[in-house]
């Protein structure tokens, strides 16, 4: 068997299982890659922000809150994007030291629904510096005495440029929380806060955890076949029942259907698919697992190749039955590059 085949076997198989435990995930992803500690520091707030909030309450309802990103990195080629603390309470504590004054007389709800940064591939801004994206979702709700009124949110994909992603995140990220606060302001002070509608802190729960209400969320028996769209994957549908996986002269795996005839052609134009074990996503005609980290799905692929002069297809034993690979030798010259992607199960795009 060709190193590259039997470095495949192993990879496939370490993800057969879709529902291996989160924490089992999670070292997996903590081993593989390094990390880089990123900074939420106070003092950028402007002091003519009006004097509205004696307290401001995050909760943080990301589908994955055990970091804020993905990013490409020289040392291990992949880092997780940390601040020093939990995410949640490190912007509780930017709001609290930047809007929060004993003289307010509203208290604040804030829900982050999603907070990610993650690079961009190989684009450049016209002076030739990387460019990076955060992804950004922040609701407000004002404390009543009867529950929480809903105020607005700021959902948002805003590239942002820096010669060091730590940089990128503290001085952009202060831009968007200070827009997201200025919207929030405009509401307080504009609208007729009487008349709107209240909510209680469970209704804004049970909201924030619809987006996980997916089949495949919760999925323990998957159903075998060839997704031709995301949601038949979200819905634990393949609807091509008919397949045959196989592997081309460099080892990588490949799917034929059936046409109408019965007749097996071989696709790239598939989502993905499933073989009873596992689900496993299309990228660039190739096929790569799919795991989830509580509600967040990641895929461990690739669409990148390197010339692979020195570099040697390398297995990093994580734990029992789980098994990663930096890279895959494809051929004597050239090896693919693996890295972590993190899977958006309504669109079915992938992001670093």
């Amino acid at each position: 068997m060709k190193p590259y085949a039997l470095a495949l076997v192993l990879y496939c198989a370490a993800f057969s299982a879709f529902s291996q435990s989160p924490d089992a995930e999670q070292d997996f992803i903590r081993k593989k890659c390094g990390v880089l500690y990123v900074q939420l520091s106070p003092g950028q707030n402007d002091a003519s922000y009006p004097v509205l909030f004696d307290s401001i309450r995050v909760v943080d309802s990301r589908s994955d809150t055990s970091r804020i990103g993905l990013i490409g990195s020289a040392r291990r080629g992949q880092d997780e994007v940390l601040f020093h603390r939990p995410a949640g309470m490190q912007v509780a504590a930017y709001l609290d030291a930047e809007y929060v004054k004993p003289q307010g007389k509203y208290s604040m709800l804030v829900d982050v629904k999603d907070l990610w940064v993650s690079g961009s591939g190989n684009r450049r801004d016209d002076k030739g510096r990387p460019v990076w994206n955060v992804d950004f979702r922040f609701e407000a709700y004002l404390k009543t005495d009867g529950g929480y009124i809903p105020l607005t949110y700021l959902d948002t994909l805003a590239p942002a440029e820096g010669t060091r992603p730590e940089d990128m995140v503290g001085r952009y990220l202060p831009q968007l929380i200070a827009v997201f606060m200025d919207k929030v302001a405009h509401h307080v002070m504009t609208d007729d806060l009487v008349k709107k509608r209240v909510v209680s802190y469970d209704q804004i729960d049970s909201f924030s955890r619809t987006r996980f209400n997916y089949p495949m969320d919760t999925a323990t028996l998957l159903v075998k076949g060839v997704y031709m769209n995301v949601r038949e994957f979200r819905d634990n549908k393949p609807s091509k029942r008919q397949y045959e996986i196989s592997k081309d002269e460099s080892g990588d795996l490949t799917v034929s259907i059936a046409d109408e005839n019965g007749q097996f052609y071989y696709t790239r134009k598939v989502w993905g698919f499933c073989d009873g074990q596992g689900a496993y996503k299309m990228m660039n005609g190739n096929l790569f697992p799919i795991f989830n980290v509580y509600h967040q799905l990641y895929v461990l692929g690739s669409s990148e190749y390197r010339n692979k002069r020195t570099a040697l297809p390398v297995l990093l034993p994580v734990f029992p039955g789980l098994i990663g690979l930096r890279t895959i030798g494809i051929s004597d010259n050239v090896s693919r590059l693996l890295r972590l992607f993190r899977l958006d199960p309504y669109t079915g795009k992938t992001t670093e």
